[in-house]
């Protein structure tokens, strides 16, 4: 059975919206691309030695986005993209779905694709969905997209399709035994099927030519084109073809080089879907966005340099992520914008954009269109890095503060690991200009003045009491409107064993 949603206050989670609605040629086609892992020293506009000349000209056309803020990890990014709100409102604030347990993005939330298809969009989606698959009705084709091509999971094999997991035993839990299945999806509305076909094919190839396809096949006629790319690249395995690392043979790290690798495919495989709109006479009336979906995981060749921590950690290395808009529509270009955003924010901003407005309650978006277009001061003041009470850490901003309690993660600066750095190697940095507290994690509460301090190098926890009055009463005000976390609410289902469904991981256990 599928639950239809998560209660507060004994109600069903509810979104109403009026639409303001545009026709025809006003409304733009909108291209959402989301990079997986990819750190903020990871792309040649914000200085990498990574060859990105497909993004980094088109940010450069278009506005660097320098204070764009996304979750620390993959799901609950996702699921402010989706649906418009933090993850601690929707119950995904803890870790990822896990292949095994049996939820997903709440069903009673009006997805942005909905919203978009309800405006008059084309929908289609392609590559890394992540907010539940375990009964179709929370795959992408149930959620407001027309078609969709891509994986449930993360971390699958780029070039089988493949997903290891594990399984309990028995549906009491006890013990578990390893698994593997594809991954590779083809769904519309009315057929599901998994894709056996391209085994052997690098999965940026395979997106890229699907985006090409969906372009190529776009009745325009029928009204304006939204695709919605989440790339698997850069997440680990990290694996890429022999061309791209033959373009970093001079990079000692193999992690480092393997991925830099991994970002030029991905940045060849984004000109080719720019050029197949083009092509088609669409590129003048689209509406770009690319995000990263979290901060770079050191661990597996990323860099966040010179800003604090990475992926899964709520420093800024974790949050604050590569981002630019690109289109015509935007009044004022070239430039990059300082002002404030959050991921939750892209909902509100696109369903602008296309003409409509939302009115929902429990939206914690806000409409940043005009702003976008141009170049206004930011409405947004402060947004939750992320509450997870079972997790033990909450971090928010306010204004210029950012105040974190409980257990951040990680929180070293990391150095980019090129010929001479490995990982975790600091001996040729001066570490003086660091903090102690860069990798003890019961060294918090933290208060930085990210106007003075950007690299969260100074706690000024002790020195500004009443400052921290201020976010601990903004806390409250959070924690007012929590939701527990799904995640420790469901044990692993044994029904999800791909064994049971043609070796695939499939819908239709819950």
């Amino acid at each position: 059975m599928v639950s239809v949603g998560i209660t507060i206050a004994g109600s069903l989670l509810v979104v109403l919206f009026t639409a303001g609605v545009s026709h025809g040629a006003d409304k733009p086609n909108i291209l959402f691309i989301a990079a997986d892992d990819l750190g903020w020293n990871d792309v040649g506009f914000h200085g990498s030695a990574i060859k990105t000349p497909v993004l980094d000209k088109l940010a450069q056309e278009g506005v660097i986005l320098n204070r764009s803020y996304v979750q620390p990890l993959c799901s609950p990014s996702r699921s402010c993209f989706m649906s418009g709100r933090f993850p601690f409102h929707t119950g995904l604030q803890h870790i990822v779905i896990m292949p095994e347990l049996g939820y997903g993005l709440n069903l009673s939330i009006t997805t942005v694709a909905q919203r978009l298809k309800d405006l008059g969009y084309a929908t289609h989606a392609v590559g890394k969905w992540h907010l539940g698959f375990c009964n179709k009705a929370y795959t992408p084709t149930e959620r407001g997209f027309d078609s969709y091509f891509g994986y449930y999971l993360g971390a699958e094999d780029y070039y089988t399709h493949r997903r290891a997991g594990s399984v309990p035993n028995d549906s009491l839990g006890r013990g578990s035994r390893p698994v593997d299945g594809l991954d590779l999806h083809r769904n519309s509305k009315d057929t599901y099927s998994n894709v056996l076909t391209d085994n052997g094919t690098y999965s940026t190839y395979a997106f890229s030519r699907e985006a090409e396809a969906v372009i190529n096949s776009h009745d325009t006629s029928s009204g304006p084109l939204y695709l919605y790319m989440p790339f698997q690249a850069v997440h680990q395995p990290l694996q890429a073809p022999q061309r791209f690392l033959d373009m970093y043979e001079h990079i000692e790290n193999k992690n480092r080089r393997v991925f830099s690798a991994m970002v030029s495919a991905m940045d060849e495989a984004i000109g080719n879907v720019t050029n197949a709109l083009m092509e088609r006479g669409l590129w003048e009336n689209t509406l770009m966005v690319f995000t990263t979906d979290n901060g770079g995981p050191v661990g597996f060749g990323a860099n966040n340099w010179p800003l604090r921590g990475q992926k899964a950690t709520v420093w800024e290395g974790g949050t604050r992520g590569s981002a630019f808009v690109h289109g015509t529509m935007l009044n004022k270009t070239g430039y990059t914008y300082d002002g404030m955003m959050h991921a939750v924010d892209w909902y509100p901003t696109l369903v602008s954009a296309a003409g409509g407005k939302v009115d929902d309650p429990l939206m914690d978006g806000m409409d940043m269109w005009p702003v976008l277009q141009n170049n206004l001061p930011s409405p947004r003041q402060g947004f939750a890095y992320n509450i997870d009470t079972s997790g033990n850490v909450s971090a928010i901003r306010v204004g210029k503060w950012k105040y974190i309690k409980g257990r951040p993660g990680p929180g070293g600066w990391y150095p980019p690991q090129n010929e001479s750095v490995q990982f975790g190697d600091y001996d040729q940095y001066d570490d003086d200009q660091y903090d102690d507290d860069r990798v003890n994690m019961d060294a918090g509460p933290w208060l930085f003045d990210l106007d003075t301090d950007p690299l969260e190098k100074i706690n000024l926890y002790t020195s500004l009491p009443q400052q921290v009055q201020v976010m601990e009463k903004q806390l409250a005000v959070y924690m007012e409107t929590y939701v527990p976390d799904l995640f420790h609410q469901f044990s692993p289902d044994p029904k999800c064993d791909p064994a049971l469904y043609g070796g695939a991981w499939s819908t239709g256990w819950c």
